[in-house]
């Protein structure tokens, strides 16, 4: 998973979310190891920046849209 939010991988980040979250429902108690807090706590700080720069991408793409419909997509 850290490779995949190294390289920006979205997809394969919400596919790995997937296997992860139904290996957590099969681990009684996954956060008492310290380890799986760490490697958690660094994987969520990865994701939300990954989710950030998707969200200014996207709402960067809008405001270009809207732009060139207001102007008639005109140069």
């Amino acid at each position: 998973m850290r490779a995949a939010l190294d390289t920006s991988d979205a997809e394969g980040v919400a596919a790995l979310v997937d296997d992860t979250v139904a290996d957590f429902s099969r681990t009684p108690k996954p956060f008492d190891d310290p380890r799986v807090v760490v490697l958690f706590q660094e994987c969520q700080q990865k994701a939300n920046r990954l989710l950030s720069q998707l969200h200014a991408s996207m709402d960067s793409h809008a405001t270009s849209r809207r732009a060139a419909t207001a102007y008639g997509d005109q140069p």
